[in-house]
């Protein structure tokens, strides 16, 4: 799920993307071959409100990060959207 619903029309279409991002994009449908299924679907951005704090989050981190649960940042918001 995306909230950039011109990055998810590019990654659904057949037609192959010769914008800036274009190589990204084909980058993204390559990597999709090998899974068994897969789908990207657009959002409203307050539906995509823990990807927005996740990544305003790692603006402040200078190396990448892997999580294994819900990282302090979000878990607060998360638990408020499942209870």
């Amino acid at each position: 799920q995306s909230d950039c619903l011109s990055v998810v029309q590019r990654i659904n279409s057949p037609i192959r993307d010769r914008s800036m991002v274009g190589s990204i994009i084909a980058d993204i449908k390559m990597a999709c071959r090998s899974l068994s299924s897969v789908s990207f679907m657009h959002v409203r951005r307050h539906f995509n409100i823990l990807a927005h704090f996740l990544a305003r989050s790692s603006l402040n981190s200078v190396s990448p990060c892997v999580f294994h649960s819900a990282p302090d940042c979000i878990r607060e918001t998360l638990c408020n959207l499942v209870a």
